[in-house]
């Protein structure tokens, strides 16, 4: 029973117009357990025709069966699981990685696909995949050598490390080109010796590329090739044909199972829309360790990589956190000063026509119906306060007099609160006192020292005359001294009343009703939306009846939210570009790398690794890099920022030392850790990926 069959095969270098054919229609059979030399002049194509059999490229036409399956027609992916299962290669330059060990030189390929006939269950689990190393490494007498870097070896333990390494996954073919070729006369006996024993003990079908008349004597058959063709197929012995049969058979079956299993296994996976992210993940964890095996042959190159990456995640953490903390403080002390209060007003509209109907005229804001409800309606809203004012007043007390300089404003007790007054003496007013029209004050600074700088005031009864009224109020508390941006308000000559009482004591109408209010929102709400929202609410519920409008510090607070906005953005650009420098750096050693590496990628092409796997070799490595670096660059920045807030508290007295953890900022450097390490990976990745298997392999 044949293992390959190979039939009228072409095969031609170059391009269409300028084509070199190599095989023109050449054909033969190999048969289970052959032990097969293949011999000709060079350019006869017996490389050629090696490198098609191990579906290392692809003919022009023709048909290759291997193992019963027709594989001139595979996809890429088909013939790297072949290549994985069926198939182990020995080449005449080894082609053993240099900074690898003996042991992990031989592990290559069971990074890659699943193992053969037999094995395919127990080289999944590391134990046992290692322990058949070690016994094959036992088998061609390289124990003491196990942990030895290929550079230590000579070129017949060389070439035994790579015979192990092609039969790690126990193949049921191996493919030898030049096995000898680079071997004293010694050396080449015993790698002779052992394939035979390979064939002979263990049944494997072996083809050897060979000049050697003496390597071809020693095969069972021998093939000789000339200008492209078979010229004849010499069989020296003849097999036991039904232990043959019973052993293809046995193989044929088993691979059978398993190559359906798998076909059905990536059909599920792909049909659920999450095979590839389910394979990357267990390709990340099985090439984990050999990725960073990778990664440190270069320590230096890639800690210089790195510095850019955790600088880069260091600036972002840090400047977006700094710059929230910045727009915070600021915030806040603006709220001190009460840029998070609104001023409302609302007035009727003079210029209202006849025509318009509204569903409710305005004419001036009722506690009951207007200002109370906004608290359930705004949850931001935590004070509010009517505000009446009268002008030009004087008040007097035991002789003593201020004349038309005097403020007085009605209002409730949130007012104070919302204007961030604070008292010297006394108390606020009370919910009773607004609600029963007491004839209570509280007095200005200056009122108080200019009225009563030898009597204490609380208890007094002052003497308030504003028009034609006059009436007293009892003072119950004085204000602390104070200076505002609108002086002609003159904050310490204000006398403030119960608005309740002020109503009722209001020399006409007009000064009596309520066309300006006071509203405190919430630490860190939004005050122009809330504004907005406002003003909106009673347009609705009044139409054009109503002219209403909101104090211009909520446009400051606006605009300095905005700005504070755009300062934490331009900061984090800033470090954004940082970090791109970093993933620039990454990018290029990573090229780099491809660069240095075109035989190791051909040769894990070779050894069963798909072209899916090769470029995800490298987004892994890229992934360590930039992981890293950016957990590094992380502590980093939050060392950083936290020093720089306790400095600046040095500094600035009212700024108090906490430590900050902005979640988003972390967040948002992790991600960009991952997004830059698959990025800065992506385009090495898929130079590596487009690698030809036999330009890797022969590049120097």
């Amino acid at each position: 029973m044949n293992v390959i069959e190979v039939t009228d095969l072409v095969f031609s270098y170059g391009s269409q117009d300028n084509a070199t054919p190599i095989l023109k229609g050449l054909s033969l059979k190999v048969k289970k357990g052959d032990f097969v030399a293949i011999q000709g002049p060079s350019g006869s194509g017996k490389s050629t025709l090696l490198y098609l059999l191990g579906l290392l490229t692809t003919p022009l036409s023709g048909i290759i069966k291997i193992n019963g399956q027709d594989v001139s027609t595979f996809e890429d992916s088909q013939k790297a699981q072949m290549r994985s299962q069926s198939i182990g290669f020995i080449f005449q330059h080894f082609h053993l990685l240099p900074k690898t060990s003996v042991l992990d030189n031989i592990l290559v390929p069971t990074q890659y696909g699943i193992s053969s006939v037999g094995q395919s269950t127990e080289l999944n689990q590391s134990t046992d995949r290692i322990d058949r190393a070690h016994k094959l490494i036992d088998l061609v007498g390289l124990t003491e050598h196990t942990h030895k870097f290929p550079n230590q070896l000579s070129g017949g333990q060389q070439q035994r490390v790579a015979i192990c390494r092609a039969l790690i996954k126990n193949p049921d073919i191996i493919l030898a080109d030049e096995p000898t070729g680079n071997l004293d006369s010694v050396s080449a006996h015993q790698i002779l010796e052992l394939l035979q024993k390979l064939n002979r003990d263990f049944n494997k079908t072996i083809i050897i590329i060979t000049h050697d008349n003496e390597v071809a004597s020693r095969c069972d058959r021998i093939i000789r090739v000339k200008d492209g063709r078979v010229l004849d197929q010499n069989i020296k012995k003849v097999s036991e044909e039904k232990s043959e049969i019973d052993n293809w058979n046995d193989s044929k079956n088993k691979v059978e199972k398993i190559n359906k299993k798998n076909d059905q296994n990536q059909s599920n996976w792909k049909n659920r829309g999450i095979f590839n992210l389910f394979y990357f993940l267990n390709y990340f964890y099985k090439s984990f360790p050999s990725a960073l095996k990778n990664l440190s042959r270069n320590k230096t190159r890639s800690a210089l990589n790195m510095i850019g990456i955790s600088i880069g995640i260091a600036a972002i953490i840090s400047m977006i956190t700094l710059g929230k903390f910045t727009k915070q403080k600021i915030l806040s002390g603006y709220e001190e000063m009460g840029v998070n209060s609104i001023v409302f007003y609302g007035y009727p509209n003079w210029e209202r026509k006849a025509i318009d109907i509204v569903p409710t005229p305005f004419r001036y804001f009722e506690w009951e119906r207007d200002l109370k409800p906004l608290k359930k309606i705004f949850p931001e809203i935590i004070r509010i306060s009517p505000v009446l004012f009268g002008w030009d007043g004087a008040v007097d007390y035991g002789g003593r007099s201020i004349e038309q300089e005097i403020r007085l404003i009605g209002v409730n007790e949130d007012a104070l609160l919302i204007s961030k007054r604070e008292l010297l003496l006394g108390r606020n007013f009370s919910a009773v006192e607004i609600e029963q029209k007491n004839g209570v004050c509280v007095i200005g600074y200056e009122v108080g020292e200019r009225l009563f700088s030898k009597t204490y005031p609380i208890g007094q009864v002052l003497r308030v005359t504003q028009g034609d009224n006059s009436f007293g109020c009892r003072i119950i508390g004085v204000l602390k001294s104070t200076t505002s941006k609108e002086e002609y308000m003159k904050p310490n000559l204000q006398v403030y009343f119960p608005y309740t009482f002020f109503q009722a004591l209001a020399g006409d109408w007009w000064n009596s009703q309520v066309k300006e209010v006071m509203i405190q929102t919430s630490l860190g709400s939004d005050v122009e939306k809330i504004s907005k929202a406002i003003r909106v609410f009673f347009e609705q519920r009044y139409g054009v009846s109503g002219r209403f409008r909101v104090d211009s510090d909520t446009v400051l607070v606006a605009q300095m939210r905005r700005f504070l906005s755009l300062f934490t953005i331009l900061l984090s650009s800033i470090a954004f570009v940082t970090l791109a420098v970093g993933g620039i750096g990454i990018t290029n050693m990573m090229l780099v790398s491809v660069s240095e590496r075109f035989r190791e990628i051909g040769l894990r092409k070779a050894l069963g690794a798909t072209n899916q796997e090769i470029k995800f070799q490298f987004i892994v490595e890229s992934i360590i890099i930039c992981f890293v670096a950016g957990l590094i660059g992380l502590f980093v920045g939050f060392i950083g920022y936290q020093l720089s807030i306790w400095a600046a508290s040095k500094f600035v007295s009212k700024l108090k030392f906490s430590w900050i953890v902005d979640w988003f900022a972390i967040f948002l450097s992790l991600f960009s850790i991952l997004t830059v390490g698959i990025l800065s990976g992506l385009f090495p990745a898929i130079k590596a990926e487009k690698l030809q298997v036999i330009d890797a392999l022969r590049s120097e």
